[in-house]
């Protein structure tokens, strides 16, 4: 039974493994390719000095490090400040040798004083012949840190079960062979990918709640992976949308013979419009990540009617822009423990949202109150409102109230998650009334938490 359960976390955690790993390989190889299809157009033409302005503006946006190597191996462009490795040759690197031979490939690299890092390398064609190289290499710590995480868990997890079965096994060895058995199968059928799978054990003794809490423990691990192909498959639509846009601009570019300066100015302004939405994408989801990692938020005293009145001042342009009326209506000097990076972002989220769906000519208002426990923020506006069909979902990862009109503002449905999240890691709640052409208010509740010790 122990070495089922040995197997079921090996091949949990394996399988976790390589899913991150292959999600990864699969983003950086898409990222190599991109700037291996841009340099390719441009090199040995007129236009080649474009080359290392993009590249290093690229390697800025998506936080890594790209050298672009001519067939000799020879760098051309490194995208560090440093510029080490501008003008030496890195031909007998690996994965510059497969490259430059015409094939792609990924690797993973522990560097010692560095840490992890995924190494992509990807040739550079020009007229159906390799010129150069392509090399990203971005740091995977966060991620090598998340499944060790995960990696000690389940060790914890499973030992435990582990240390429980021995135990009733030593007690009641043969009351229990035949429950023990229907378990053990119940593991090997879990090993084997089948997460609905339940153990049918109905006594009310030991073995009973042992065979309950592996029901429990497998349809845990069920909803886990179904969460996580599901946020995978979200995360991987919304990035295919702002890539095919891309590719559809640069193809026009390509095929356009026209002269005009100001039409490729265009074409460029719109590929680095859905290059920043990208970003945002991104960046949201790595909010996720990091807020699904924190244990206890950075708690101290801060006055929180301030932190609002910085939200209103930085979304003021915005506002302005859409010429929607922003008003905060909230009392002055309130204090309370929060995590004061954490609380704008929650704040800054919802009243980001609030101006996006007021139509031109509304108002978006912002109250703050307090009483001895707790303090009160309410967001009101008088847009488009929420469906009653919506609004139960509207805190889900990826959803929209108006799938449509969030594209148009550039939403990919993740503001209200995040702010949801750290609005439970403050142990606060959050309600939303709304109905549809008049409006929305969310009201928060979060804790003063005075005299807790963290």
């Amino acid at each position: 039974m122990i070495i089922s359960l040995a197997v079921t976390g090996l091949y949990l955690y394996n399988y976790i493994e390589k899913s991150y790993l292959d999600n990864l390989k699969i983003n950086n190889s898409m990222q190599a390719n991109m700037v291996s299809n841009f340099v390719s157009r441009f090199v040995g033409t007129p236009s080649s000095y474009l080359i290392e302005p993009t590249i290093v503006e690229y390697a800025k946006q998506i936080n890594a490090r790209i050298l672009f190597t001519n067939i000799d191996g020879r760098v051309i462009v490194d995208s560090a400040p440093s510029k080490e490795f501008e003008g030496k040759s890195i031909k007998m690197y690996p994965d510059i040798k497969e490259a430059l031979s015409g094939k792609s490939s990924t690797s993973i690299h522990n560097i010692s004083g560095v840490g992890w890092a995924m190494y992509t390398a990807v040739p550079v064609i020009s007229k159906n012949n390799v010129v150069g190289a392509i090399l990203i290499s971005s740091s995977i710590d966060n991620v090598i840190d998340l499944l060790n995480s995960i990696k000690y868990r389940m060790i914890y997890t499973f030992s435990g079960i582990g240390v429980l079965v021995g135990f009733l096994s030593l007690l009641v060895a043969s009351f229990i062979t035949n429950p023990l058995k229907r378990l053990t199968e119940a593991a090997n059928i879990l090993s084997q990918g089948k997460l609905d799978y339940k153990v049918d054990v109905k006594s009310k003794d030991e073995i009973g709640k042992l065979a309950n809490a592996f029901n429990k423990m497998s349809y845990s691990l069920m909803k886990i992976d179904e969460e996580r192909k599901r946020f995978v498959s979200d995360a991987s639509h919304e990035l295919k949308t702002p890539l095919a846009s891309v590719k559809a601009l640069i193809e026009s570019l390509i095929n356009s013979r026209s002269q005009d300066i100001a039409f490729y100015k265009e074409i460029l302004q719109d590929v680095n419009g859905e290059i920043d939405r990208m970003t945002r994408l991104v960046n949201d989801l790595l909010e996720l990540a990091r807020l699904d990692k924190i244990k206890s938020p950075r708690i101290k005293r801060v006055e929180v009617s301030e932190v609002i009145s910085d939200v209103i001042d930085s979304l003021a342009p915005l506002a302005e822009s859409k010429n929607v009326n922003l008003t905060f209506n909230g009392k002055e000097k309130v204090f309370a423990e929060v995590d004061p990076d954490r609380f704008y972002r929650m704040a800054y989220n919802i009243v980001e949202n609030g101006i996006k769906y007021t139509y031109e000519g509304g108002n978006v208002l912002v109250g703050l109150d307090e009483d001895e426990d707790n303090i009160y923020l309410a967001i009101s506006d008088n847009g488009i409102g929420i469906s009653e069909e919506v609004l139960p979902k509207i805190f889900d990862r990826f959803a929209r109230g108006d799938t449509a009109r969030s594209k148009k503002n550039g939403g990919f449905g993740l503001g209200l998650a995040i702010a949801k999240e750290i609005i439970d890691m403050h142990e606060g709640k959050i309600t939303v009334e709304s109905k549809v052409g008049e409006g929305t208010t969310f009201k928060i509740v979060l804790p003063k938490r005075k005299n807790k010790e963290y």
